[in-house]
């Protein structure tokens, strides 16, 4: 990761590669701009009405050695109308300025984007913002490509440039906590960009193992221990794969010893063809993308352990894939799960809760505070909300709304999806307790219905990231691949809880 920093200062005295500078609509100059306007007379003006730059979002335009500048080029970023301007707007901006910054060989730059004013945002919220764009917006995964075009000049550092020395240390913290969510996300990341024949559960426990901390311990079963511990709803999942099974559980240790931790649960489907009811060939290659409930939960994790928060965390990870063996569990088959519910299968494909079946009992039986799932689990929350929002089902109230609220603070959002009694009508068995599937109304929600039956009485909220989890065309702060969904949602939420 490159280097990012803060410092006080005035952006006409940066001896920068580059120095970054907002331009609102109507051409109109934030402080930063008017103080390189000074020093470069009339020169700044002159480009502007060159070159019909405007200030519209998104706009950006450099000018090179600039008499009077210290720096070797000027970007002007247009930022548009600052009354519209949102924390996810800078994060976007950020991003933007870092790519081309990164492509146009400036090796250290200055950037006064947290000069601009947010609508209820704090100095340390601005500052994170963009530092989070910066982190976010060079992420790339190409470590299997041979032939990389090497750019020998990139970007290398960024200072963030604020208003007063006395802000300083609010807004260097601001940067290590960017740090931190940035590393967990951009890890995550990583995690589910791997090819399936590489991210097996084999080597999602491997992962895990090595978050290993002072503070964190983990345990990996494999598949004796599995059995051992009677974890037979992912057994049965796993038997059409030759790849061992795997269950991860995570301890962190930052709180006071009585209090009970939060419990974290992300499925790891590191491929998932459907089973006996494979899926279509099309786009199957993306259902790597199957295990990135887990990719989240190791990624949120990994930023707690860096923020060091005064909280404990229970981690609980069921990893398999779910393929076409001779043995491979079949249409019609019941299932005991781990709680002890027998379980009617109609639709192998439908795996992800069975397996989260055994993984959300586990925890509920450690009496955490409360618990937390994220899962590709439907591809009816696809069709209900795209890649907009990540659909939220939940038991408690307090916790519906303090995820709402970091959702929409870190814009990894989320909206609620009801879970009336009648949908649980829809999983009624008539041979054995639940089905696996509800049918094709209501699909994210007779799918959460289903995981409702393993949490007990704890409060519960089930997070169905398969439309934001992975993006093939990439977004304003991702290149194509997974997004890291859930991470800046869960670690906000976290910080806040721990305060």
């Amino acid at each position: 990761m490159i280097d990012i920093h803060v410092k006080a200062g005035q952006a006409h005295k940066q001896r920068d590669d580059a120095v970054v500078v907002p331009l609102l609509d109507g051409r109109k100059m934030t402080e930063s701009g008017k103080s390189l306007q000074q020093v470069t007379d009339k020169a700044l003006p002159a480009f502007l009405r060159k070159f019909d730059v405007s200030g519209k979002f998104g706009e950006s335009k450099t000018l090179y050695d600039v008499q009077g500048s210290l720096s070797a080029r000027i970007m002007l970023v247009g930022s548009g109308d600052e009354k519209l301007l949102t924390l996810h707007k800078l994060r976007m901006l950020a991003a933007k300025v870092a790519r081309e910054l990164d492509a146009g060989g400036a090796r250290d730059a200055a950037i006064c984007l947290p000069e601009l004013q947010v609508r209820g945002a704090t100095l340390a919220d601005k500052v994170q913002a963009v530092a989070e764009g910066i982190w976010l917006g060079l992420y790339r995964f190409d470590k299997y490509q041979t032939k990389k075009t090497e750019n020998t000049r990139r970007l290398r550092s960024v200072t963030l440039m604020i208003g007063s020395r006395r802000d300083l240390e609010i807004a260097q913290a601001a940067v290590d906590g960017a740090k931190a969510v940035a590393t967990g996300t951009n890890f995550a990341r990583d995690l589910a960009n791997e090819p399936g024949n590489v991210c097996t559960p084999e080597y999602l426990g491997d992962q895990a193992a090595a978050l290993s901390h002072e503070k964190l311990s983990v345990t990996v079963m494999d598949k004796q221990a599995i059995e051992q511990a009677g974890f037979t709803a992912l057994l049965a999942v796993n038997q059409g794969s030759d790849k061992e099974p795997r269950f991860i559980v995570l301890e962190y240790n930052g709180g006071d010893a009585g209090d009970a931790p939060v419990a974290l649960v992300g499925k790891g489907l590191t491929f998932d063809a459907g089973g006996i009811s494979i899926k279509p060939a099309a786009q199957m290659d993306e259902m790597k993308f199957d295990m990135c409930g887990s990719a989240a939960v190791l990624g949120i994790f990994r930023a707690v352990v860096e923020l060091n928060l005064p909280i404990n965390l229970l981690g609980v990870i069921p990893s398999t894939e779910n393929l076409l063996g001779g043995a491979a569990y079949k249409p019609g088959d019941i299932i005991t799960s781990y709680k002890g519910i027998t379980i009617e299968v109609l639709n192998t494909d439908a795996e992800g809760r069975i397996i989260l079946s055994d993984a959300l009992a586990y925890a509920a039986e450690k009496k955490p505070a409360e618990i937390i799932d994220l899962a590709t689990l439907t591809g009816a929350c696809v069709i209900a909300l795209g890649a907009q929002a990540t659909g939220l089902v939940a038991t408690d109230e307090k916790l519906i709304t303090a995820l709402k609220r970091s959702g929409e603070h870190t814009h990894d959002r989320v909206w609620e999806l009801p879970m009336f009694e009648e949908y649980h009508e829809q999983i009624k068995s008539e041979i054995a307790d639940i089905k696996n599937t509800g049918g094709r109304e209501a699909g994210t929600i007779t799918a959460a219905c289903f995981l409702s039956r393993f949490v007990d009485d704890i409060p519960w909220a089930h997070l169905d990231i398969a439309g934001t989890a992975w993006d093939m065309k990439g977004s304003d702060i991702a290149s194509k691949g997974a997004t890291g969904s859930g991470v800046r949602l869960v670690v906000d939420y976290l910080v806040n809880r721990s305060r």
